[in-house]
Order: C-alpha cells, then structure tokens, then sequence
C-alpha cells in the first residue's frame, strides 16, 4: 500500500486575512476597524501585506470608496465562510469540555444595578454555564474574540452585530430618605434647589434635559458634584449627599426596600436604550442564545410601565 504524502500548503498570514475578510464584508476599512477593535491603519497595513504576499491589488481604490476585483470578491467569499467554521469548531470544540464560559461585556452600572442581582437565577437554572463578567466603557478596546456579548447603550445599530432591545432609556431623580422630611417620600422644586446635585462626567445633560421636561430649565441647584464613574455617582445618591438621574430599571430594589425614594413624577424618555448585542460569529452560538433568552426573561417581570410601551424587538445589524 502506497501512503500519499501531502506537502504544507500556502495559506497566507492569518491575521491579514482576517483584516481583509472583515474589509471585503463591509466594503470599508473605517468599519472593519470597528468590528475588529483596531485602527484603521492597521487594517490598510494588514492588506498591504497581503497583496504584497500574494502579488495582486486585492481591492480597486475608488474616489468613493472601495471595489473588490472579481479574484479577491470569490475568495473573500470563501473566507467568511472559513472563518464562520472556525468559530463553530471552537464553539464545537469547548462544548465538548465540562462547561461553557460566557463573557459577558458592559458598564459597571448596568452589572451593579441590573446584572448583578439577577444572576444567581442564571447560576440556578444553567450550572453549565459560567459567567464571566467584564466592566468598562464605550471607549475601552475590547478582544471581539474574547467576548460572546456585550451590553451596551445606544440606538440599536452597530455594525456587524445583531441587537436585542432590552429597555428603553428611562431616567428619573432618585435620593435617599435623609434628603426629605420625616415621614415624606416627595420633593417639591423649591426644595430641589436646596439640593446637590450628582452628575456623570460622560452625560452632563440629563439633569438640565430632565429639568427641561419638569418644566423648570431655569433651576439651579445648591451645588453639582460631577464623578467619572455612574456607579459612583450612583452610591453616593444612597448614601445622603445628593440627588442623582438613574435609570429606572436599575433601583427596583434599592426603592423597594427603602434605601432610596423617587420623589418626583416625571421620567425623562429617550429614543435610546441599552442593548445585548452580539457578533455575527457567535450568535447562534447555544450558550449565548440561552442568556440572551433568560434576559428576556427576566425582563418580563419589569412593572408594565417599565416594559409594555416599548416592546422587545430584534435588529439584524448587517
């Protein structure tokens, strides 16, 4: 019997061709960047190595934009089908180890006032599946590779990943009980301006948009204290210093047991929300598509005013 021996095939550098497949699939090497938590001159310098490797321009440079030529459109083709596998073999390959570890990507206000509390029933209901959280903000580079969803705010479209609405933006004053007289759990407007107010560096505008909405723009507080972090900012409101703009969902509990009170009607609406998104390679992923449906869930136990004038729907974000 003759044993046929193959010799190492060519395949090209890897990396690259992963910049290029991401570029071909958006047409854009901005978007790519995004997508893949880069530059985008590291882009236009992975596919500068890779036309230099296989010796042929892979894209036609437009003065508005980019042209595949008909080689590179068959094997970008082919290459988005390849990576595809390989994220299924990878996800194939950790099933087949005791447990599945879900990254779970978001800011440290929506993992302390949201998450957090909520997890125990995931553990509960799913013991094979660890989850692994990870705390930051919009601007912070995250590995794509490394996480299987992120929890993040805005309108609903980022490029290349699939969005669920999980509630829309809901803000409103929240204090605690020192702050009112005994035995009241309401603020009046004149009152309000004896106050502190607690703002977050990264959204300096929901108080004045809130007051705008009470029908008092022209309020001015007895002072402001600005944090950097919203979880600071947060703490400090349950601690008697000021009064702070929460989101709704996050203080369910902290006003059900006392720590703080709403005392005043208005809630200010936006047309944002925050979002669990998750990238096309991962989302028929089995462990992903089980938190994200525990999500859910979870929040059909949110007050009917929390939840039914904006119901749950799906973006396929390219």
């Amino acid at each position: 019997m003759s044993i046929v021996r193959r010799g190492v095939r060519r395949t090209g550098p890897l990396n690259p061709l992963r910049a290029f497949e991401v570029a071909a699939r958006h047409m854009s090497f901005t978007v790519a960047a995004d997508e893949l938590c880069v530059t985008q001159g590291a882009i236009s310098r992975a596919v500068k190595t890779l036309e230099d490797y296989f010796g042929v321009p892979l894209f036609k440079r437009l003065g508005n934009g980019l042209e595949l030529t008909p080689k590179s459109r068959i094997l970008a083709h082919k290459l988005t089908d390849i990576f595809s596998q390989l994220a299924d073999a990878t996800d194939e390959f950790q099933g087949s180890k005791a447990a599945h570890v879900l990254t779970v990507w978001t800011y440290t206000s929506f993992m302390i006032g949201f998450l957090i509390p909520r997890l125990p029933d995931f553990q509960l209901k799913h013991p094979n599946i660890k989850v692994r959280l990870i705390s930051a903000t919009d601007s912070t580079d995250f590995n794509r590779d490394q996480v299987d969803v992120r929890l993040r705010y805005g309108h609903g479209h980022w490029q290349g990943f699939d969005s669920t609405l999980l509630f829309r933006e809901e803000l409103r004053p929240v204090c605690s009980p020192k702050l009112l007289a005994e035995g009241s759990e309401r603020m009046d407007f004149e009152e309000l301006q004896k106050q502190i107010l607690l703002h977050y560096d990264g959204r300096r505008h929901d108080w004045a948009d809130w007051l705008a909405a009470a029908g008092h723009p022209e309020l001015v507080p007895h002072d402001n204290l600005v944090f950097d972090e919203l979880s600071v900012a947060n703490q400090a409101a349950i601690a008697g210093v000021g009064l702070a703009m929460v989101q709704k969902a996050y203080f369910a509990n902290e006003i059900a047991n006392g720590q703080l009170v709403a005392p005043f009607d208005t809630v200010l609406r936006r047309d944002r929300g925050y979002y669990l998104t998750v990238s096309r390679e991962r989302r028929n992923a089995e462990h992903v598509s089980i938190f994200r449906d525990w999500l859910i869930e979870q929040l059909g136990g949110q007050p009917e005013s929390e939840h039914n004038d904006y119901p749950v729907l799906r973006v396929a974000n390219g």
